[in-house]
């Protein structure tokens, strides 16, 4: 199951340990590991919800992604800048570029991950080169990696596990791990719940609005 990247940065929100989480209407932040694109350092990635809000920063990039429930908010410190973008911009043609094909199904088997509980799914598939994928992923309700709340190719990845597992992530479930041909592609490693302020689900004061338009394009140089 291979993850678009997303964007990184509040490891400071996050406590060294923590008691074991309740995850029904989990707000908080988590702090997660991929090792799909470098095993050998891996990339971090930081998701901070608050009700039906939240903010993604990670995978190596200094900037952050904002889903507020009717849109999507790039976060661009480089230019201090931001963009926004309809909830469901680019939604046929994302979903028609996604080659996944594969079932997902419940093992009937919990694991404790980063804390919180959640339920393990077996899937078997094919990736976007029809090479034969096999692995485990663990859902837990209300926490995790909320895929239900993303759009675009990220959020259509996951279509292609059956409509019972489509139906777990879309009713609140969210990803806490997942293994690939017998390793570990992605993993919850820290969560703490928290109060976090309405400021961390909105652009920066000073910064601009960037023209959607621009979306692609190199920034200008005079």
């Amino acid at each position: 199951m291979q993850r678009a990247k997303l964007l990184l940065g509040a490891a400071g929100l996050l406590a060294a340990a923590a008691p074991p989480l309740l995850a029904q209407g989990f707000d908080g932040v988590i702090q997660f590991v991929s090792y799909e694109n470098h095993p050998e350092h891996p990339d971090t990635m930081t998701q901070m919800t608050k009700g039906d809000k939240m903010r993604l920063e990670g995978m190596g990039h200094g900037g952050a992604m904002i889903m507020n429930g009717t849109s999507r908010i790039i976060i661009i410190p480089e230019q201090k800048q931001y963009m926004e973008l309809p909830a469901d911009f680019g939604g046929k043609a994302a979903r028609e570029s996604v080659k996944h094909h594969g079932i997902a199904v419940r093992t009937g088997k919990t694991e404790n991950v980063a804390g919180i509980s959640c339920e393990d799914w077996h899937y078997k598939g094919t990736d976007d080169d029809g090479k034969a994928q096999e692995g485990d992923v663990c859902v837990a309700k209300g926490a995790g990696l909320m895929v239900g709340r993303l759009t675009g190719v990220t959020a259509h990845m996951f279509e292609e596990g059956g409509q019972a597992f489509n139906d777990a992530l879309k009713n609140g479930g969210g990803l806490m791990k997942a293994t690939n041909n017998g390793k570990v592609a992605f993993e919850a490693v820290k969560a703490q719940a928290t109060s976090l302020p309405d400021a961390m689900f909105a652009p920066p004061a000073d910064y601009t609005k960037m023209d959607a338009s621009m979306m692609g394009r190199p920034p200008h140089k005079p």
